[in-house]
């Protein structure tokens, strides 16, 4: 699924970033391929607001299409 299909209130992982630009954006925002993310709003066609370690960051709707992710699911310890 990609970021536009996210519920605010909810924990996704970002699982792959197409653009290589935007993935280096976020991977200097603490958000990269990998790392937990927290819905915070959404429009039907963006902007997507994320947040992560009390930073918000908005997503336009052609950027967040290129942007895979997956519910958030605890790691067993």
């Amino acid at each position: 699924m990609n970021l536009l299909s996210a519920f605010p209130g909810k924990r996704y992982v970002v699982l792959k970033i197409k653009d290589p630009k935007v993935r280096q954006q976020a991977d200097c925002l603490g958000m990269g391929e990998g790392e937990d993310v927290y819905c915070i709003a959404r429009k039907d066609n963006g902007p997507v607001i994320l947040g992560r370690g009390g930073q918000m960051v908005a997503v336009g709707g052609e950027i967040a299409r290129g942007i895979q992710i997956a519910p958030w699911r605890a790691r067993k310890k």
